[in-house]
C-alpha cells in the first residue's frame, strides 16, 4: 500500500515520500522514526476516507444518472402524451362545433315543424271531410285526436309527428284495403238494405241480399245510383273475396275518373 501511494502522486504522496526516507535513514532518532510513522499512518487514514468519499460519490453519480435517464424518459413520455391530448382536444373541438351546427338546425326545424303540424292535421281533417264516406266515425275520432295532441302543450313536437305520422299511415292503408258491412243507405233516393263494399278508395258500392240489384256511391249527390246488370256478378265476386281474405281474381268495377 505504501508503494502503491509513492508511485502515485498526490496530496498524500509527498508525507509517505518523507515519511519513508525517515524510516529508511540510519541516522534518524526513534523519535524520528514515531514521527514518520504517525505521517504514514495519517496518509494511509486519509487515502481510506478519500476512497470512501470517492465510493459514496461514485454511488450517488450512479443513483443521479439513473434518475436523469429517467426523468429523460419520463419528459420523452410526457411529451407524447401532451401532443396526443392535444390532438384529442382539437378532435373535441371539431366535434363540438358540429354539434353546435345540429343543434342550431334542430332548434331552427323545431321552430318550423309546429306549423307544418297544424298544415298537416288541417289537409288531413279535409281528406276526411271530401273522401269517400267509410268508417265516418273512426276516422273523424282520430281526426279530433290529432288536434287535441297539436294542443297538448306538454307533448315535444316530436310525439306529436309520431302520431300524425301514425295517422297518416292508417289513411294510406285505407287504400290498400277492402272491406263490407251490413247498412241502410239511400238507392236511387229509396232507404234500402244492402251490404256495402268498400274497394280501396276506388269506390263505394252495394249489392242487395238477394243479388237483384247494385248501386254505386255518388259523390255529388250523397248517395247510390243503381248499376247496370253486368257489375252484379263482379260485386258478388269482389264480396266472395272479402269475405274469405283472399283475392286471387280480376274485378272489373266502375270508377269515376281522375282529373
Amino acid at each position: 500500500m505504501i508503494l502503491k501511494q509513492i508511485f502515485n502522486p498526490g496530496k498524500v504522496a509527498a508525507p509517505l515520500i518523507a515519511a519513508c526516507v525517515l524510516l529508511g535513514s540510519t541516522s534518524v532518532t526513534l523519535a524520528s522514526q514515531e514521527v514518520a510513522q504517525k505521517m504514514v499512518d495519517d496518509a494511509i487514514a486519509v487515502e481510506s476516507a478519500t476512497q470512501k468519499v470517492q465510493t459514496r460519490w461514485a454511488s450517488k453519480r450512479s443513483a443521479m444518472i439513473d434518475e436523469i435517464r429517467q426523468l429523460k424518459n419520463e419528459n420523452l413520455w410526457l411529451s407524447f402524451q401532451e401532443k396526443k391530448y392535444s390532438r384529442y382536444v382539437l378532435s373535441l373541438e371539431d366535434k363540438i362545433t358540429e354539434l353546435e351546427r345540429i343543434q342550431a338546425e334542430m332548434e331552427r326545424m323545431e321552430q318550423e315543424l309546429e306549423p307544418l303540424l297544424y298544415d298537416l292535421v288541417s289537409r288531413i281533417g279535409n281528406e276526411v271531410q271530401t273522401d269517400l264516406p267509410f268508417l265516418k266515425n273512426e276516422r273523424t275520432l282520430r281526426i279530433d285526436f290529432l288536434h287535441k295532441t297539436l294542443d297538448d302543450h306538454t307533448l315535444a313536437n316530436g310525439e306529436k309527428l309520431r302520431r300524425i305520422l301514425e295517422a297518416l299511415e292508417v289513411e294510406t292503408a285505407y287504400g290498400r284495403s277492402a272491406d263490407i258491412s251490413e247498412q241502410t243507405i239511400l238507392l236511387d233516393g229509396k232507404q234500402t238494405q244492402v251490404m256495402v263494399l268498400r274497394a280501396g278508395r276506388l269506390g263505394l258500392y252495394c249489392l242487395t241480399p238477394n243479388h237483384e240489384t247494385a248501386g254505386q256511391y255518388q259523390p255529388e249527390i250523397g248517395g247510390y245510383t243503381t248499376l247496370p246488370s253486368e257489375f252484379i256478378s263482379q260485386l258478388a265476386k269482389l264480396e266472395t273475396m272479402i269475405e274469405r281474405k283472399r283475392f286471387t281474381d280480376f274485378v272489373l268495377l266502375p270508377v269515376k275518373e281522375i282529373r
